[in-house]
């Protein structure tokens, strides 16, 4: 963080898919501008943009995004 505007950010998924997985447009909505729930929603929903589910894990979608919302937030308070 540059003062309230996230100068470079790093995102990464797991428990998401049978792999850990680096989310590179999420990324790019974050960086360069300022940290708030808006921005954390729209980074949430350009990392699960590709995302495919199944009858029985749609459920890890929406949960996902709703996890990478909080942690951003989290993470932006935790700025020294």
């Amino acid at each position: 963080m540059d003062g309230d505007i996230i100068h470079e950010a790093r995102v990464a998924l797991g428990g998401v898919a049978t792999i850990p997985w680096r989310a590179y447009a999420a990324e790019t909505v974050l960086q360069g501008r300022q940290l708030n729930e808006e921005r954390a929603q729209a980074a949430a929903e350009a990392a699960f943009a590709g995302a495919h589910s199944s009858t029985h894990n749609a459920f890890k979608v929406s949960l996902g995004k709703r996890t990478l919302v909080r942690a951003l937030l989290e993470a932006g308070r935790m700025r020294v």
